[in-house]
């Protein structure tokens, strides 16, 4: 396929999708899990229903469930899918996403390939030539891809500044900032009530009243299996959720990010990582 140009809306990553006949932008979020299509478009794009539903949970533990439904057609650049199975869902309470008409998850690309690439602004469904020349360009990292119906997420291994065990963290380009559960506070050295840590308290859609707590760590995070995929002195949110962590865009967006789902894969690349494995910067 050819690269289809995405544009940002914040940290989300938008790009265009033709659905039903219809040109939509949805937010590509691989932890999302499940493709989601707002209610109007459902309705004249001519979604079927299929009486089941989804449930699913958030990062703070709340289950939310939607309804199911078939859409007929989707095609993303020139890689059309049909009968598309997604979730349907009243988006108008969404703040900050208008215009937007769903979220694209890696599901509807499993089992194939699709890359992100930051640093060219584009997404790329891959082929077997292409995803080939993407492995011997970049950092091959092994993943797990979790799926649950018409659920699918990738969780990967993270060493944390300091050493001990590594963290399985959810790759998540929902996410900002690194996100970690509270519990990892201490071993990172990081005083949540010091006055050097920014607290935010709110409440999400769901009436969930949570605490969030904004600062940075000092030390490199890095991928456990390819330690030059890293980042320096990140960002951190921490709140108590139901993960080790989320490794969102801030870490991502300084790659060549590609999901190789059907063999459990994420391939890192970009110039830096070519010359630290001896290959061509050109």
């Amino acid at each position: 396929m050819d690269p289809v140009g995405f544009r940002y809306l914040g940290h989300f990553v938008v790009v265009p999708v033709r659905v039903g006949g219809l040109e939509k932008e949805f937010i590509f979020d691989s932890g999302m899990g499940v493709t989601l299509v707002s209610d109007d478009l459902a309705t004249s794009a001519g979604c079927q229903l299929t009486g089941t539903s989804f449930k699913g949970r958030r990062m703070s533990g709340q289950e939310v469930e939607v309804p199911l439904a078939t859409l007929p057609s989707m095609e993303l650049g020139g890689h059309s899918m049909k009968d598309v199975d997604v979730a349907v869902l009243d988006m108008g309470a969404l703040a900050g996403i208008e215009g937007v008409s769903g979220f694209l998850s890696l599901s509807v690309f499993d089992p194939g390939a699709v890359t992100i690439d930051y640093l060219r602004g584009t997404v790329v469904v891959e082929d077997d030539v292409s995803l080939a020349r993407r492995v011997a360009e970049g950092m091959v990292v092994p993943v797990e891809v979790e799926r649950d119906g018409p659920s699918a997420t990738v969780h990967m291994s993270l060493d944390l500044p300091g050493g001990g065990d590594p963290i399985r963290v959810e790759v998540d380009m929902g996410s900002d900032c690194l996100i970690l559960d509270a519990a990892h506070a201490g071993r990172l050295g990081v005083d949540l009530g010091s006055e050097d840590v920014k607290r935010l308290d709110g409440t999400d859609e769901t009436g969930h009243e949570y605490a969030r707590h904004f600062t940075k760590i000092a030390g490199g995070v890095r991928l456990s299996s390819a330690p030059d995929v890293f980042e320096d002195d990140p960002d951190v949110m921490f709140q108590k959720i139901i993960y080790d962590g989320l490794l969102g865009t801030a870490f991502l967006r300084r790659f060549r990010v590609t999901f190789d789902l059907a063999n459990e894969r994420v391939i890192f690349g970009s110039p830096v990582l070519r010359r630290a494995s001896g290959g061509s910067t050109k």
